[in-house]
């Protein structure tokens, strides 16, 4: 079985409010390759209910780059 599983973590309750991106890249049942990004949320705030949910907060992705300027890296993934 060959696929993409992807997974996505927010900073609050909007879904563009990506902050985390889990892959993992899967060919003939094993995983070949696995990857994880943070991302700077748009809105960039987050609510301690996800926070405490995932662990992640401000102060992991305040450098980090956004999902649309992320988008090129990220998108062979989903072809």
């Amino acid at each position: 079985m060959n696929f993409v599983a992807i997974d996505f973590e927010t900073a609050n309750r909007n879904r563009s409010s990506i902050c985390a991106i889990g892959i993992a890249v899967v060919k003939n049942g094993k995983v070949i390759r696995s990857k994880h990004i943070y991302v700077r949320p748009i809105p960039d705030y987050y609510d301690a209910f996800n926070t405490r949910l995932h662990g992640i907060g401000k102060a992991h992705t305040k450098d980090e780059r956004t999902f649309r300027q992320l988008w090129k890296e990220l998108s062979v993934y989903f072809k």
